[in-house]
């Protein structure tokens, strides 16, 4: 499976509103979103616990944003600031899903640091 930040922009967005997938069955499209909460979660954006059955997959409760989740998502949940990321990174003939995440998260704030007249 291949990182989608379209997909964890989205993911980020519903569960800063409380509101995210809590059962997974063992389907592509589930598994693709459980896919991008335990990457979300090694990256340290997310935090939840999680059980295991034959059928499918259930988190005990909506995740979690932790503190780096909640300033990545400052950073992008603003649909212009996110589109200025999204072209400069076009610009400079990259895909949004071939650049480290570290990366891209740096490049995100410098577009909001830019937006604020700090860079």
């Amino acid at each position: 499976m291949k990182r989608d930040m379209e997909k964890v922009r989205q993911i980020l967005i519903d569960l800063s509103k409380g509101t995210g997938k809590q059962s997974f069955f063992r389907n592509e499209e589930d598994l693709e979103h459980f896919y991008h909460l335990e990457i979300m979660k090694d990256a340290g954006l997310i935090t939840y616990r999680e059980a295991n059955t034959f059928e499918r997959i259930v988190l005990y409760g909506v995740p979690k944003l932790t503190w780096s989740g909640n300033d990545y998502l400052d950073a992008i949940s603003d649909d212009t600031m996110w589109n200025k990321t999204k072209e400069g990174i076009k610009e400079k003939g990259l895909e949004l899903g071939s650049i480290p995440f570290g990366l891209l998260k740096d490049y995100a704030i410098q577009t909001v640091k830019q937006r604020l007249g700090i860079e």
